[in-house]
């Protein structure tokens, strides 16, 4: 046995050696740019027609697939996700409170407010909530056919401000902006939620935008990857 200089002690063990470990496998999910960022460092170190990128606009992911066919194949996945701030108001959600229960919430998080005055007035009229249901019933009846149709429309005609403006943010990354929000409550046990059709044409639009500008930078640098649309 040689032994390099300096070398004074040999172990030896005795037994099975271990097994080989499988390749270990990339897993990631980051911000929507995460799969650019990773091309961006490894490009040259890859094989463009063995990698694919899948594109789910519903669920705003972006996901990149090195070595498709390779059973430890590396996914890099990036994810347009709503920002916390906004995740807590439920706008849109179908997230029903108590009108007290809407009134702390407002109260606790009056900071978003574009006019915080606004929220303390918001905040009283929630906790003195008052309101009126009105129920209109149309009935019609076809005795010949037996058939008889009831329609029933609920009106709730409240103190609350029909609509109010706080300034958040909609997405991790992107900066507040002023939204629209409107107090929409149930007639049947006067719960309230907030909505925004402002909102809706607000992320709709941005998602698309901030997906296609990855998208494109993609192609500048990896051309030969191919692109898929869920």
């Amino acid at each position: 046995m040689n032994l390099r200089a300096g070398v004074t002690e040999v172990i030896v063990r005795e037994g099975a050696a271990l097994p080989p470990l499988p390749p270990r496998k990339v897993s990631i999910t980051g911000t929507l740019e995460a799969p650019l960022r990773y091309l961006e460092k490894r490009i040259d170190a890859i094989e463009q027609e063995s990698c694919n990128i899948v594109v789910d606009r519903e669920q705003m992911l972006v996901v990149l697939i090195v070595r498709e066919r390779d059973p430890h194949c590396d996914a890099i996945g990036g994810k347009l996700s709503l920002h916390p701030d906004f995740v807590k108001f439920g706008v849109n959600s179908g997230k029903y409170r108590t009108a007290i229960e809407m009134a702390e919430f407002i109260k606790m998080n009056r900071a978003h407010f574009e006019n915080r005055q606004e929220s303390m007035n918001l905040a009283q009229s929630l906790r003195s909530f008052k309101a009126r249901v009105d129920k209109q019933v149309e009935a019609e009846v076809n005795p010949g056919k037996g058939d008889r149709r009831v329609l029933v429309a609920q009106v709730v005609d409240s103190n609350i401000p029909a609509s109010f403006k706080v300034c958040i943010p909609i997405f991790k990354g992107t900066p507040k902006q002023i939204i629209e929000l409107e107090t929409y409550f149930n007639p049947d046990d006067l719960t309230c939620t907030l909505v925004s059709p402002q909102v809706n044409e607000i992320a709709e639009d941005y998602k698309n935008d901030a997906i296609d500008a990855v998208l494109k930078q993609i192609r500048e640098i990896a051309p030969e990857i191919v692109i898929i649309e869920q």
